[in-house]
């Protein structure tokens, strides 16, 4: 189990800018290669211990950035559980808050088409770009999906399904 947490927290220190901006409750999952990156402007909160969000996380922070995919996290970022995905781009402004148990997926995982799936085309996985704006609040299971914009003070409420632009 040690070998595990020294791995996981070895692996910050190369993916992350800005590293000692990072608040850590419990041990987050960071996964990228060598093409991503994932970005911290200020200070960012990251919940992935079962008491540091009493709603009720279930499962510690995942943040993803693999062929190359970027994550650009904000000034005064929270995130509780969430898992963001990132094969292009996925943005949270600055005081933004993200609920417990969001997914925030800038990409369909693999391509959609049989014969590319057969294949593992990887070039042929659909992904579009993901940007929430400044002060934003998302709520509780809220599902944030590619091609999704959302301005500034935007308010999702919890287990919604978005995939389009609110402003």
């Amino acid at each position: 189990m040690l070998k595990g947490l020294i791995v996981r927290a070895a692996s910050l220190f190369f993916c992350l800018k800005n590293i000692r901006k990072l608040r850590l409750r419990g041990f987050p999952f960071i996964v990228h290669d060598l093409m991503s990156a994932i970005e911290i402007e200020g200070k960012v909160t990251l919940n992935s211990s079962p008491t540091s969000n009493l709603i009720g996380i279930y499962q510690r922070c995942i943040l993803v950035a693999r062929d190359g995919g970027r994550i650009f996290l904000g000034e005064n970022v929270g995130l509780s559980g969430v898992t963001v995905y990132a094969m292009a781009k996925i943005t949270i402004g600055k005081n933004t808050q993200v609920g417990a148990n969001v997914k925030i997926i800038d990409n369909d995982f693999h391509p959609l088409e049989p014969e590319a799936r057969l294949e593992n085309d990887r070039s042929r996985i659909r992904k579009e770009e993901i940007f929430i704006g400044d002060d934003c609040f998302i709520g509780v299971n809220a599902i944030i999906l590619k091609g999704t914009r959302l301005g500034k003070g935007c308010i999702v409420d919890n287990v919604r399904y978005f995939s389009h632009i609110w402003v």
